[in-house]
């Protein structure tokens, strides 16, 4: 239960820093520039202009739990559903959104926000009957991330030998970036590309083979992330009675579904799940 609300927010700290460093360094080019080319400064500036608005935007989003509802709020304004308004979730990759009866308004937490899992937790706990695993028996990664990760694989290793071929000691770039390509090869390979609920038990599909665990085989469901210079990436982990683990990322409809509806169909069918709701 929410006794109070909770504001997921970033760093007032951390998004001064960020403001001061785009400062300094449009300062610092403009400084460094012919101010006689004027014609060149004003798109310049404007360039600059947006990625500012777009940073701000993006830092000073927060989002706000209650008993009763859900608000996320920018500087462009605030939005609120209350939690008994909220009809149907949709989004993409890491995003939930969650749309009213009507579809008029769309609160969508962002997923660069500090304890953005405790956010999505929340909405899962609030309304579970949106996470159905009947509703989702089938969640699948689309055909586009399916050949999207070979390709890059590809491309990676043709600019190896590109670069080898155009240079008589470029040995060691080549070999760095042919065991790149080979991994996002490899990586298609042992990544699940589907699963498929069906009463207890779950099936993971992958390019080659599949596998079948029964609930009572899955120790627990986490929404994890790993946090790179581009933000952060989320990834959901199923791990086993036997300390094993299996990686979920990339499936329709989106990450936060596809993990508030495992974890729903661990807590109906396995006394392991049941045992964790009660705590």
């Amino acid at each position: 239960m929410l006794n109070e609300p909770r504001t997921y927010r970033q760093s007032p700290i951390r998004i001064g820093l960020i403001i001061l460093v785009l400062g300094i360094l449009s300062v610092g080019l403009l400084i460094s520039m012919d101010w006689n080319n004027y014609l060149f400064l004003i798109p310049l500036a404007g360039f600059f202009g947006i990625i500012f608005l777009i940073v701000l935007f993006s830092m000073t989003k927060k989002t706000t739990l209650s008993e009763d509802e859900i608000s996320t709020q920018s500087f462009l304004g605030t939005k609120s559903l209350r939690w008994s308004e909220i009809s149907r979730v949709s989004g993409r990759g890491y995003a939930i959104k969650l749309q009213n009866f009507d579809g008029d308004v769309t609160v969508a937490p962002s997923p660069q926000l500090p304890d953005y899992e405790e956010v999505v937790e929340w909405i899962g706990s609030k309304r579970p009957d949106l996470f159905n695993p009947l509703e989702y028996s089938e969640m699948a990664k689309s055909w586009a991330s399916i050949i999207y990760l070979p390709l890059m694989g590809l491309l990676i290793i043709g600019m190896g030998f590109f670069i080898l071929t155009q240079a008589n000691d470029a040995f060691v770039p080549f070999i760095i970036l042919f065991m790149l390509g080979f991994f996002f090869i490899v990586s298609i390979f042992t990544a699940p590309q589907s699963l498929s609920l069906d009463g207890r038990s779950l099936l993971v599909k992958y390019l080659l083979n599949q596998k079948i665990f029964l609930a009572d085989e899955v120790q627990s469901i986490e929404l994890k992330h790993q946090s790179t210079r581009n933000g952060k990436n989320y990834f959901v982990v199923i791990n086993l009675v036997n300390k094993k683990t299996i990686r979920i990322s990339g499936l329709y409809p989106n990450l936060p579904v596809v993990y508030l509806v495992l974890k729903n169909w661990h807590k109906k069918n396995t006394a392991i799940g049941l045992t964790t709701q009660q705590n």
